[in-house]
């Protein structure tokens, strides 16, 4: 695929090279990704690839982290009036997609990652950007749970908790689980999102 990106734009190249790769994701997986195929598909020479990036690590981490401050600008921006099942509802469709490009992965990524080290460079950055997101879903729960005066239990893990929650229900939505038993997609989410509800709001 030849790259319309004209010479000299560096962030145009820069997307070039992560829609190349985000393509090469979704069909491959982490094991299709590599940098002579990501080159190939931005149009770019493998020189100029490592320019921007230091291998596939690198680009796993630009896509994924991407992915989180979308996420985090999402929640940022989201009415509070909506309520918590409500807000659970919106960032779904989000969540679902990062599970679905990057869940199958995550695991050969830190695999990969981590054998240079836990504090490699590109573990602290994806953690610190996987922090940043968590800190703007909490402030999101609290402002709206404040909105419909609710209060949440005060506890550190609630956000991860909340997470960890929709992402059991985003594979779910990719693998068609509970449609196998009959159940509907909307039935689900109306199901989850109200027991993440119940789930964090503190008893009065």
């Amino acid at each position: 695929m030849a790259s319309t990106t004209t010479w000299g734009d560096a962030e145009g190249r820069r997307r070039d090279i992560l829609r190349s790769a985000e393509k090469l994701l979704a069909e491959s997986g982490y094991a299709g990704l590599t940098m002579r195929a990501i080159a190939a598909g931005a149009g770019v020479s493998s020189g100029t690839l490592y320019q921007y990036f230091d291998g596939k690590e690198d680009v796993f981490v630009a896509l994924l982290g991407g992915r989180l401050e979308s996420l985090a600008t999402t929640l940022d921006g989201l009415d509070r009036g909506v309520g918590i099942a409500g807000l659970c509802k919106e960032i779904l469709p989000q969540v679902r997609e990062i599970w679905r490009l990057f869940g199958r992965s995550a695991q050969q990524w830190q695999a990969k990652v981590l054998a240079g080290g836990p504090r490699g460079k590109r573990a602290v950055a994806s953690a610190a950007v996987f922090r940043g997101m968590t800190r703007a879903l909490e402030r999101a729960l609290r402002e709206t749970a404040a909105a419909s005066g609710q209060t949440l239990v005060d506890h550190p893990a609630m956000a991860y908790w909340v997470w960890d929650s929709l992402i059991g229900l985003a594979d779910d939505l990719v693998h068609g689980g509970s449609l196998q038993a009959r159940i509907s997609t909307s039935r689900l989410v109306d199901f989850a999102a109200a027991a993440v509800e119940r789930g964090i709001v503190a008893m009065p």
